[in-house]
């Protein structure tokens, strides 16, 4: 029965408000940035209001790291698809999430993907993903901020995947600083059994990773330097317990 309301609530608030996700777009693309903290504040508050009946509780640490007035490339490990949910709900401002091409074809969703400045990533065909990339890096440029999920796809579990390198190109073109988010425990949610599941989550910000000016070899290392620091906040937040 959760699953049931937890599935109508999510398509019914979805589609109702998807002609203010186009309102938004529209004016954010014309320009008119000031709609982006009011796009934050509506897609938090709906976020909190989807952990709130599915029963999650969710524990944060670290947010005072997070650098204010600049925009910021979080880097992300992806256990489920709630990761996207707790993160709209905790992190700041407007943030945009590099997506799988395919959710562009879900109605009234891919309008507030749009809204918060999301890009739909084609990795099958070379030309589109940079595209999709220069379009994030744009929007890093323009003040705002992003969220990148390295592994490509959910663990569906505890165990975290390898990080694909391109990924950190969003940060290193744009010169944006890199805070690694670690995430624990959404897997319990859904993907465990198929069904909803209340669940506790862990959140935290680690310590930012500068990119400006990084020569080719700080680049390169890039990649396992913050699957180190995510790898690490999740060790110690199993162990906490």
């Amino acid at each position: 029965m959760r699953t049931f309301v937890f599935f109508l609530y999510f398509w019914l608030t979805v589609a109702c408000s998807s002609p203010i996700a186009l309102i938004l777009w529209v004016l954010d693309s014309a320009g008119l940035h000031a709609v982006r903290p009011l796009t934050g504040v509506l897609v938090r508050l709906w976020a909190r209001s989807l952990i709130a009946l599915l029963g999650v509780r969710v524990r944060t640490e670290g947010l005072e790291r997070i650098p204010k007035g600049e925009p910021v490339c979080f880097v992300s490990n992806h256990q489920g698809n709630f990761d996207i949910a707790v993160i709209l709900a905790c992190l700041p401002g407007c943030v945009g999430f590099i997506t799988k091409s395919q959710a562009l074809w879900f109605p009234f969703l891919n309008l507030w993907i749009l809204a918060l400045g999301g890009v739909f990533l084609d990795r099958d065909r070379i030309s589109k993903a940079r595209q999709a990339m220069d379009k994030g890096v744009d929007r890093l440029r323009s003040g705002a901020s992003m969220v990148v999920f390295p592994e490509g796809t959910r663990s569906r579990g505890p165990d975290m995947g390898e990080f694909h390198g391109g990924s950190f190109k969003l940060a290193t073109r744009s010169g944006a600083s890199i805070v690694p988010i670690s995430i624990q425990g959404t897997y319990h949610i859904w993907e465990e059994k198929g069904s909803i599941v209340p669940s506790s989550v862990t959140l935290k910000a680690g310590e930012p990773v500068p990119t400006r000016g990084l020569d080719p070899e700080g680049r390169k290392a890039l990649p396992a330097l913050v699957r180190d620091r995510i790898a690490r906040a999740l060790d110690s937040t199993e162990r906490a317990g």
